[in-house]
């Protein structure tokens, strides 16, 4: 297990008309005849108030977690900010001020990661922020809705945004039919209750919705109740999505029941233990990896959990009373006597932080009942995304570089030998990207390592995809380097165009040759937690930047060998928040891994962070003012990829160099 940190309209004003009274007359000498008495006059119906709110649901498949909501007018203007998103996802009606259309943000947590969403209002009424919305946003601009949130929004106009819908509604047909939601749906005004998993509810669990930026912006969907990949650029579609014929009788709902009484058993010691604690929502089948130990069957996975959060994270800090926040869905599969899904396990502490609890998790229902059952693999195989900027900060011009990789693990289980990943392309051929293997003399090696063109330090981070030719530069390699411009970019669009998994293939020969089986299976189909951005739209991701302040405090800094010291640092987000996690402080690089004499400080960090003060204590040699130092923040952006962003000073080299 891994610890990581249009409008909908409203009712037309109701008019009544008086009558209007005829009166006669009859002629003829001094006869006449009275008018008959005048009706009672209808009464006249109020005319309502033009309506001068907006409200609405924010969800992503579930509720957002410690959501804040931020408002727009056409102008720029800030209608409202820090405007609360409730445990059910709903935000209390915001009075309207300044000229539409409207530009919505909500941004929280989203099973692990801290994301925003984003939607348009052309008018006061109903308007839901969802991955749906933020997709509609991106079509009607045709621009990232991040790059959006300020200044004018000209692109945003009724018609641009009811094309948006169009389009999407076109390309998701089979998945709103299955969720038995209209065709002709409103994902901005459309009724919407978060955590219902019914409705349109139920279609933000059907579909995996991520954003990107290639020659233009565009929008993924993958699904998680069928098959297929969709690729959306604003006013052109191609693939699809197709939901599975059973999606539309599985019963979603009760992973909201699940999900509350685990919750209710991470109340005390007393209230998890035994079969009446965490082990009644338990499968029969449940299993766990948790640093090197495995748990099997309901009793065990329990009585590891329970352990877990006696000890925390840190070994020394309970976590009773946690809770379990509502879970995004994974993948589904449906072809077996019993569905079994992919599900988040993330926890919202005592003090409110989020954090995820493991990785790789899965659901499944027992006599019809949803649940809960640990690790969804027989071994541990992630597959996760990472880009990194470094910038020099003393260099009279600013020097900056970029890196990207893909993260490929799997646990060296006795037996195996060799592991090959393969990722599908747009015709949705298969393409080998990578083989691991083990290392030559390692004894205690916990996950295979990168199969390169050549060993050591200088052979580069790329694979070699001849299994006969080639080796592993040491026993802990998993990172996979993606070089700059077009070779590197083949692959990423890979991912967008075929499908954001996998395929892992097991064998028990170096040659790669023959299967290898676990748990009856030498096959796995993997998804990957983000995917790297093309090469150009690097400088594009929502990477901090350190103010003037911290880079002169950052630059000055001295600390000799065995002494304490501290450094506040603050950024601010040019492009939408980031959620970071951690900043740290190093003097040697080199030396800045875990535990390393290089390393000064470090400190976990909520996404809502603008600042920090860092306690500084130094246990390697002393680090002068005119020595290296690097401050490094880093978090995942909302589709999971994680996002380093160093800053650098090192005055002993070249101005107009990097640092190393």
């Amino acid at each position: 297990m891994r610890h990581i940190p249009s409008l909908r309209s409203f009712p037309p004003t109701a008019l009544s008309v008086a009558a209007l009274l005829f009166l006669s007359a009859c002629g003829g000498g001094d006869a006449s005849v009275a008018p008959p008495p005048a009706a009672p006059a209808a009464p006249v119906a109020p005319v309502p108030p033009t309506p001068s709110t907006l409200s609405g649901t924010v969800a992503v498949g579930a509720p957002i977690t410690s959501g804040k909501l931020r408002i727009l007018d056409a102008n720029g203007a800030v209608v409202a900010s820090d405007v609360a998103v409730d445990a059910d996802g709903n935000y209390a009606a915001v009075t309207l001020t300044g000229p539409a259309p409207y530009r919505i943000e909500a941004c929280g947590y989203a099973g692990p990661n801290y994301l925003c969403v984003y939607s348009v209002a052309s008018a006061a009424g109903t308007a839901n922020v969802t991955p749906l919305t933020t997709a509609t946003v991106l079509l009607a601009a045709g621009q990232a809705p991040d790059a959006l949130m300020s200044g004018t929004a000209p692109a945003l106009t009724a018609a641009s945004v009811a094309t948006a819908q169009d389009q999407l509604r076109a390309s998701l047909a089979s998945v709103l039919a299955s969720a038995n939601v209209a065709s002709s749906f409103d994902f901005v005004a459309g009724s919407l209750a978060a955590g219902t998993r019914t409705g349109y509810d139920g279609v933000l669990d059907a579909v995996g919705v991520t954003l990107g930026q290639d020659a233009t912006p565009f929008v993924q969907i993958t699904p998680r109740l069928g098959t297929g990949n969709l690729y959306l650029e604003q006013g052109r579609s191609s693939g699809t999505v197709t939901a599975t014929a059973s999606a539309a009788s599985l019963q979603l709902a009760g992973l909201e029941t699940l999900f509350r009484d685990m919750s209710e058993s991470l109340a005390s010691p007393a209230a998890c233990g035994g079969s009446t604690g965490l082990q009644r929502s338990l499968g029969g089948a449940a299993r766990l990896s948790m640093g090197g130990q495995s748990a099997q069957g309901a009793a065990q996975v329990a009585g590891a959990l329970c352990g877990f959060f006696a000890l925390g994270e840190d070994g020394n800090t309970p976590l009773w009373g946690s809770r379990l926040l509502s879970p995004t869905l994974g993948r589904c599969e449906l072809g077996g006597a019993e569905p079994v899904c992919g599900v988040s396990f993330v926890m919202q502490s005592p003090t409110g932080d989020v954090q995820s609890v493991g990785s790789g998790m899965g659901v499944t229902k027992e006599a019809g009942v949803w649940k809960f059952v640990g690790d969804l693999l027989p071994i541990e195989i992630h597959a996760s995304a990472r880009a990194q900027r470094t910038v020099r900060i003393d260099s009279v011009s600013e020097v900056v570089e970029y890196d990207r990789a893909i993260s490929f693990e799997v646990s060296a289980v006795p037996g195996l030998a060799c592991a090959k990943f393969a990722q599908r392309d747009s015709n949705s051929a298969p393409v080998t990207v990578a083989y691991y293997k083990r290392h030559p003399g390692a004894t205690q090696q916990a996950r295979l390592s990168l199969w390169t063109p050549g060993a050591g330090p200088g052979a580069g981070g790329g694979a070699s995809l001849d299994p006969t030719v080639g080796a592993t530069r040491s026993e802990d390699d998993s990172w996979l380097g993606l070089s700059q411009g077009a070779d590197g970019d083949a692959m990423v669009r890979n991912f967008y165009r075929g499908g954001r998994s996998v395929s892992v293939s097991m064998y028990g020969d170096e040659a790669c040759r023959t299967p290898f089986a676990v748990g009856g299976q030498s096959v796995f189909e993997v998804e990957i937690e983000g995917v790297p951005p093309v090469w150009s739209a690097m400088p594009n991701l929502p990477w901090p930047e350190i103010d003037a302040d911290t880079q002169i405090a950052l630059r000055a800094l001295a600390l000799g060998a065995g002494a304490e010291g501290s450094l506040r640092a603050a950024w601010t987000f040019t492009r939408g928040p980031l959620g970071l996690r951690d900043a740290t402080l190093c003097g040697s690089r080199a030396d800045c891994s875990q535990g390393g004499s290089g390393r000064l400080s470090e400190r976990s960090l909520r996404p809502s962070a603008r600042d920090v003060t860092l306690a500084l204590r130094n246990s390697g040699s002393a680090v002068a003012a005119t020595d290296a130092k690097t401050l490094s923040l880093s978090g995942r952006n909302g589709e999971g990829v994680g996002l380093s962003s160093n800053f650098s000073a090192c005055p002993q080299v070249d101005a107009g160099l990097p640092c190393r």
